[in-house]
């Protein structure tokens, strides 16, 4: 009896150790899922309608489950890059085209250019060029070889990670919620039939889908943004060297010379003459009127006085 018991304790030990050996391990805690608004749901009428569920279910991962591809993709690192930099070369349009040609072979394009007048028979441009991540030293690199020196380069860098990790935890909700709501707008058609209660779940499952395409739209951008570098690169092209000298003598030059100064001098006394007629003059009849009127009167005196001595004689 006693060979049996012990023979039944030691059977059910190891169903125990079995038993705990083969239990899956805990999955890995989600990320917090936004809380959704608390809907007003339609009551239903008591004709044996289901009551529909207050609040929205969590999605929470199967216990002992494996990680999927997308999954695993979601997890990896998520960076965005920026920079900008300041390239001087020689011909601004035959290295843009070559720039082209660079980004083709890495899959990426120049998103924005803009090329202006520099200088006598220059170009100075900025282009916005967006090139894979995995790809962008390298093409940095060959961008430099380009170039006859480079002026000016800054670099950023931002994890998006753990946005895009909650975008996708909230999305995964939001999904589940709208598919129980589809559910409960099925039932109220079928138990109801009333267009007020139908119109108060349809409008929630409308917020819902509009929330979850909002949240579909940021993820694209961050996966965009994160798998193509955004890099600015201004081109500044050199300037010529101009050697200063005697240039010796020169009569054409100073024949040149020679007639800008009598121009100058003729327009001098032209100027001269313009004042005076202009200004001198009136200023010399004002001032000499005065005088003018007594010459004549002291000449009409004298005549009259030398008239009377006539006759008297």
């Amino acid at each position: 009896m006693k060979r049996i018991l012990i023979s039944m304790i030691l059977f059910g030990a190891l169903l125990s150790v079995i038993g705990c050996s083969a239990a899956p391990r805990a999955a890995p805690t989600a990320a917090p899922a936004m809380p959704l608004p608390a809907m007003e749901m339609p009551d239903l009428d008591d004709s044996g309608g289901a009551a529909p569920r207050p609040a929205q279910p969590t999605v929470a991962p199967a216990r002992g489950s494996v990680n999927t591809p997308n999954q695993a993709e979601a997890e990896a690192r998520m960076i965005v890059y920026t920079g900008l930099m300041s390239l001087q070369v020689n011909d601004t349009a035959d290295t843009i085209n070559k720039i082209n040609a660079l980004l083709t072979n890495v899959n990426g394009y120049i998103a924005s250019r803009s090329v202006v007048e520099y200088g006598e028979n220059k170009l100075r441009g900025t282009i916005t060029i967006r090139v894979p991540a995995v790809q962008l030293e390298p093409t940095l690199a060959q961008i430099r070889a380009l170039g006859l020196k480079v002026l000016k380069e800054t670099q950023d860098s931002n994890d998006v990670t753990a946005e895009f990790t909650d975008l996708d935890a909230r999305r995964k909700n939001l999904e589940a919620y709208e598919v129980e709501l589809q559910k409960l707008l099925e039932t109220v058609r079928e138990r109801t039939g009333k267009a007020e209660d139908i119109l108060k779940v349809y409008n929630q499952l409308t917020e819902v889908r509009g929330e979850i395409e909002q949240i579909k739209g940021r993820q694209n951008y961050l996966q965009n943004t994160s798998a193509l570098a955004t890099y600015t690169i201004d081109l500044v092209p050199v300037e010529e060297v101009v050697v200063q000298g005697d240039p010796g003598w020169n009569p054409g030059a100073t024949i040149s010379r020679a007639l800008d100064r009598l121009v100058t001098i003729l327009q001098g006394l032209a100027d001269v003459a313009i004042n005076l007629a202009i200004i001198v003059l009136p200023v010399l009849l004002i001032v000499a009127l005065p005088f003018v009127i007594f010459v004549l009167i002291v000449r009409a005196i004298w005549k009259r006085r030398g008239a009377k001595k006539t006759a008297t004689t």
